[in-house]
């Protein structure tokens, strides 16, 4: 600051210096051009009369121009040159369009200041009109005033050079008066300071913003107190890092479950992170929302990774981390019911596999039973083999099966799962309709069936009459996507990331109208792990969408 004002009192010194010079050079300049004017007025009245009194007037004049440095000229009134003492006139153009020359013949006298090509230099002209009609012209160059006006350059420098010297001495020192009160004031305590008046003001809005910062930090000390109050309590862990993946507040949970000492203030490195937790607080910082499931000393924690968002950017990442233990213990359990109920399930389906075939054999009335018959047999058959590939994905559980993958068309699969699902569409009022192109993916036949059945069902059951069910199969890039969306009930928010566990129901209310067992989303969550296929959901008031991506492979099988 101290030097900005410096230099501005300086440069403002130097301009007015310069403007002064400027506005004095201007001046001498007119001065001289007037000078030299009436200097050529007179020059011509004595020429004027020298012209008309002599007995040989050519001869005066040519005795006037060769007796002085100025220029005479006589002009007929045609405007033609009939004399000049310093040109020849047979090279010399008519002079009838000279401002000066025109000014004589109309008014009797002219002068003017202009650049004379003849003589190549600015020139002051004065013209008279002679008895005769004829115009006497006496002209001189301004090289005397300019001279003149140039030797006074090195004093006007001479003079800058000093007022720059003095004005830079008076700056620093007016400067440093300014200055010295200001410095002299202290921060956190202005008012305790002599000021002159007008820093006043800036004393006591200063004194009113440190009272304002003390509250601030009054209350920001008494909402970290309750904070920590708060997490103290928590089971669960609560890291607050920053974009720099620095650790601004770790819980004693967080320590506990972590088995780390780190506190705040260190980096995460410190917790003894692995690359995946690395890789998802990355992808918090990025704006995206993870989960990671780590296994520690015997135990399951659940880690969620959230970005913080302030001003609409990612300023931070919030994990929390829960202990699963009990719910991944839970799990299993129930995977090995699955194991068992399948296991009992498949003597009562192969029961009815065996009525239907005796009833398709001709045990009933005839007209109705063939093709009702084989519907039952079908759709028997069709249980029973996906019986046996649930107590397949039970064993792929402990890794004890290997599955036979063939090249599939998702878009005709889907297309013979929805004609088998229209009459029930049309029990409930629904329009089933599919929409895309033949797409190949890689899987197994019987698993991608029931993950479209299964969610085409669930779109059936739970949306209302007159809704929609549409399946798009399309292929992007690097991946074919399947869309089942539907105009049912919005799944609510909190249960989205939880429809995907095995006996999790969305809507316990409805449990009793809408038949399941809570298996089937988690059976297509299963199956499309296996065939490295990636699902989710995004859900909204008549507007409900399940997405399965499969990555393209390189090389079918």
């Amino acid at each position: 600051m101290k030097k900005r004002i410096c230099h501005r009192m300086l440069a403002l010194a130097m301009l007015a210096a310069l403007l002064t010079s400027s506005a004095m050079f201007a001046l001498r300049w007119q001065d001289g051009l007037r000078e030299l004017s009436e200097q050529t007025l007179r020059q011509a009245a004595i020429a004027q009369a020298g012209y008309l009194h002599a007995e040989d007037p050519m001869g005066a004049l040519h005795a006037i121009g060769e007796s002085d440095r100025s220029r005479i000229t006589l002009i007929a009134a045609d405007g033609l040159v009939r004399y000049d003492s310093n040109a020849d006139i047979a090279q010399m153009e008519n002079h009838a369009d000279r401002p000066e020359v025109h000014a004589a013949l109309t008014h009797g006298s002219g002068k003017g200041v202009r650049f004379s090509s003849t003589l190549d230099a600015l020139t002051c002209y004065v013209a008279l009109r002679l008895p005769t009609g004829d115009v006497l012209r006496v002209s001189n160059t301004t090289d005397l005033l300019t001279r003149s006006v140039l030797d006074t350059l090195p004093t006007m420098g001479l003079v800058i050079l000093l007022i720059f010297l003095l004005s830079a001495v008076v700056s620093a020192r007016l400067t440093e008066q300014l200055v010295r009160p200001i410095n002299a004031i202290d921060p956190t305590n202005p008012l305790s300071t002599d000021v002159y008046d007008e820093l006043s003001p800036l004393v006591h809005r200063l004194n009113e913003q440190n009272r304002q910062i003390a509250l601030q930090i009054a209350t920001l000390r008494r909402k970290q107190v309750e904070f920590d109050a708060i997490t103290s309590g928590m089971d669960e862990g609560l890291l607050l890092l920053d974009e720099h993946l620095t650790v601004l507040t770790c819980s004693r949970a967080a320590r506990r479950l972590l088995d780390s000492p780190a506190a705040a203030g260190l980096p995460l490195d410190a917790f003894e992170c692995n690359e995946t937790i690395l890789q998802d607080t990355r992808k918090a910082l990025s704006g995206e929302s993870s989960v990671y499931i780590l296994e520690r000393a015997g135990k399951h924690l659940r880690l969620s990774f959230s970005p913080v968002h302030v001003d609409e950017e990612v300023r931070g990442v919030v994990m929390l981390v829960l202990d699963i233990s009990a719910q991944y213990t839970a799990e299993q359990s129930r995977r090995m019911f699955t194991a068992n109920v399948t296991h009992e399930l498949k003597t009562p389906l192969t029961s009815v596999l065996g009525y239907a075939e005796m009833i398709r054999y001709g045990l009933a009335k005839a007209e109705d039973i063939p093709n009702f018959a084989t519907r039952i047999h079908n759709e028997a058959a069709r249980l029973l083999n996906l019986v046996d590939d649930i107590m397949k994905l039970s064993r792929l559980d402990e890794g004890r099966s290997t599955l036979n993958f063939e090249p599939i068309d998702l878009y005709a699969l889907t297309n013979s799962v929805c004609e088998r699902l229209y009459d029930r569409a049309a029990q409930h009022q629904v329009t089933l309709s599919v929409h895309g192109t033949s797409c190949i993916i890689s899987g197994v036949p019987i698993m991608v069936d029931e993950v479209i059945s299964n969610l085409c069902d669930n779109a059936i059951k739970y949306n209302h009459a007159q809704g929609t069910v549409d399946c798009t199969i399309a292929q992007e890039p690097s991946e074919i996507v399947l869309c089942i969306s539907n105009t049912g009930s919005a799944i609510p928010t909190d249960a989205q990331s939880h429809i995907f566990e095995r006996f999790y129901r969305a809507d316990a209310s409805r449990s009793q109208e809408i038949p399941g067992t809570g298996l089937g989303l988690s059976i297509v969550k299963h199956i499309c792990e296996i065939h490295d296929a990636e699902i989710s959901v995004t859900s909204e008031p008549e507007h409900t969408v399940f997405t399965v991506r499969w990555q393209i492979p390189e090389v079918m099988p």
